[in-house]
């Protein structure tokens, strides 16, 4: 019954492992076809706009150089100097030359907007979808285009009489403004049109993505559930054989058949406790235990059995070239080692941690110092020996796809690891696997879901093209320099850094709510307008909210630092900010740390409406704002660090990606 069951379990994974992988699929290819049509039409519109731009400098020209061409044959009529007449004639052949380009330059484009299209670099863009729009300004053009063209010929024509001459110039003096305008009129309806075709296709690309993230997150749900408790009924009911009547602190166990206390052996107690720490191991992987509370009780459960006094796991960068040491713990041992450890990055090639990763084999080193004796010593095999590591057996981390990490099992003793460890530990390997698989990558899908959606955000905006980026930078550099400082050194760790990497791009996800005439206006936005925008934080920290509240009725909880950020980051330190005016240290740390990342980031870009201010001119202005907008104590480590701030400046700046 309970493979039929189990058999049932996996075959319902299976199908939705398949549905999962489809789902991403499709995601990706959505994606990338509607990257590839936005850019393609972007090319396009940015070219047609130009064209239709080009149309209207054209008039403005037509006009300078009839009036000029005019005034010329004027002065001839008047001017009884030949010399003066002779100097400014290679001037008014130019302009007849200029004038008669930017006639034909016209009229050709005139032709073709008026059949429904426009030839850009020899390649014809339709304007059908416009076309509707564009006929009252066409028809316009219609009733002035072949008149004034007409009185541009006669300009040119040097056997036109005066009188001629003089009624073509008024004809072109009296109706060029007209004609400019509905050549602006036609480029500023194709502008109209392209923008909105630009936002519809953003909110099917955003259709797209919530739909994918909610599929996925259902899917994943789902089969953790059904794949883990089944799981668990099979550890179970393979190590539940007297199990119940096991005695282990008495050293007892009663005989299945006649109820007889039988006393245990040390050898069998210590098989008992382990299949009970296993069992149990099974049971915080079934109940969403997070991934650090897994290693911990790895760690205080099986310690007694297995000669180890620090687990580390390193995981493999997303450019499959660096390893970074991610989690650790440890005992009375080595209490310094995961402060100096975790967030170090290797890299993984010509070492024998990349053979690991390529064979899927162990690695099992019992005395580290001889181990290194002879070989240039690698820093993290230095930091090793410095607290007092003198062995250790390391395990890869593999999904069914790839390697994504390592797992470290380390000694403060030479020559302890036997066969018999290497068995079990590959065990509490895959145990840790799963957990991976579970908590962090899990977690990780759905927080790059989710900042999918503040990219968008952005990309609605494109003069702060980058600004996710560099802010997010400029954050996490504070927040390392913050953990060094006695005040927050023990609330700073490597995971607070790395939480404060992951959801300051999300500061203004609640932006997705406000409208493009409000988040683009260029100019100063009126108060009902800005009481709008303000908005933004609250949006954004109760979507967090929701998606926080969905994953706590699962057993997780993820966004918490998120929702902190997006309120939090337009509250200032006098409580003259927004959302809810909150004060000094009532506001949340990571939202202080994010404000001045912002603020910075914002100073030191250019906009539409600003110059990019300096370095120097942008700390100053920070500094005027500490004990008013900012955190001063914060501020004040800011500016006595300012030197490694502007070393990522200038690495923006290099980069040119201010």
């Amino acid at each position: 019954m309970l493979i039929t069951t189990d058999k049932s379990v996996m075959d319902t994974f299976k199908k939705h492992v398949i549905i999962i992988i489809s789902l991403i699929f499709i995601a990706i290819f959505s994606i990338i076809l509607l990257l590839f049509l936005n850019l393609k039409n972007s090319y396009n519109d940015n070219a047609l706009i130009d064209t239709l731009g080009k149309q209207r400098s054209v008039t403005q020209i037509m006009t300078k150089n009839s009036l000029y061409i005019y005034e010329f044959k004027t002065s001839i009529n008047s001017n009884s100097n030949p010399s003066t007449n002779t100097k400014n004639y290679n001037k008014v052949s130019t302009a007849i030359q200029e004038l008669k380009e930017s006639r034909d330059e016209f009229d050709k484009q005139y032709n073709s907007i008026i059949k429904g299209y426009v030839v850009v670099d020899n390649r014809t863009i339709s304007l059908k979808g416009d076309l509707k729009e564009l006929e009252p300004f066409i028809d316009g053009s219609k009733a002035l285009w072949p008149e004034f063209k007409e009185s541009i010929d006669i300009l040119i024509d040097e056997n036109s009489d005066v009188g001629r001459v003089n009624g073509a110039m008024r004809y072109i003096k009296d109706n060029n403004e007209k004609l400019f305008m509905h050549s602006n009129n036609i480029t500023n309806s194709v502008i109209d049109y392209y923008r909105h075709r630009s936002l519809t296709l953003f909110y099917i690309f955003l259709f797209v993505a919530i739909s994918v993230l909610i599929l996925l997150t259902y899917f994943f749900v789902y089969d953790y559930k059904n794949l883990f408790e089944p799981l668990s009924a099979l550890y179970k009911t393979s190590s539940g054989v007297n199990a119940n009547e096991a005695n282990i602190d008495n050293q007892t166990l009663v005989h299945p058949l006649n109820g007889d206390i039988i006393p245990v052996k040390p050898e069998v107690q210590a098989i008992f406790n382990r299949l009970k720490g296993l069992v149990v191991l099974i049971e915080n992987l079934n109940k969403n235990v997070p991934f650090k509370e897994i290693l911990q009780y790895i760690f205080d459960s099986f310690s007694d059995y297995i000669p180890y006094t620090y687990i580390g796991v390193a995981l493999i960068e997303n450019d499959r070239k660096t390893i970074k040491a991610s989690y650790g713990v440890t005992g009375k041992y080595h209490e310094n080692l995961p402060k100096r450890f975790l967030g170090y990055r290797a890299e993984l090639k010509n070492t024998s941690l990349e053979r690991i990763v390529d064979t899927g084999e162990e690695r099992v080193i019992n005395d580290l110092e001889e181990y290194v004796k002879g070989k240039p010593l690698k820093e993290y095999n230095r930091i090793l020996l410095e607290e007092g590591i003198r062995s250790s057996i390391t395990f890869p981390l593999k999904n069914n796809i790839e390697t994504v990490g390592i797992i470290f099992f380390s000694s403060n003793k030479k020559n302890v690891y036997q066969k018999d460890h290497i068995e079990f530990l590959k065990t509490l390997a895959n145990s840790i696997t799963m957990s991976l698989e579970k908590d962090i990558f899990v977690d990780d899908m759905i927080v790059s879901s989710t900042l999918a959606l503040a990219v968008l955000t952005e990309d609605r905006d494109p003069d702060t093209g980058g600004h996710l980026k560099r802010m997010t930078i400029y954050s996490k550099a504070i927040a390392e320099i913050l953990s060094r400082q006695d005040k927050y050194k023990d609330i700073i760790d490597i995971e607070y850094i790395s939480s404060i990497e992951r959801f300051s791009p999300l500061h203004d996800i609640g932006k997705v709510a406000i409208r493009d005439d409000i988040l683009l206006k260029p100019a100063k936005l009126t108060k009902e307008e800005f009481e709008i925008m303000k908005s933004h934080t609250t949006y954004g920290g109760d979507v967090l909210r929701q998606a926080d509240e969905n994953l706590k009725k699962k057993g997780r909880s993820i966004f918490k630092m998120g929702i902190e950020i997006a309120e939090g980051h337009h509250e200032k330190w006098d409580g003259t900010g927004y959302p809810r005016g909150k004060k000094g240290e009532d506001i949340p740390l990571s939202a202080r740390i994010v404000a001045i990342a912002d603020v910075f980031d914002a100073l030191t870009s250019k906009r539409p409406y600003k110059r990019a201010f300096t370095f120097e001119e942008s700390v100053d202005i920070l500094k005027e704002g500490a004990g008013k907008h900012f955190d001063p104590y914060i501020m004040n480590v800011f500016i006595e660090n300012i030197d490694e701030i502007k070393m990522i400046y200038n690495d923006f700046k290099e980069q040119n990606i201010l």
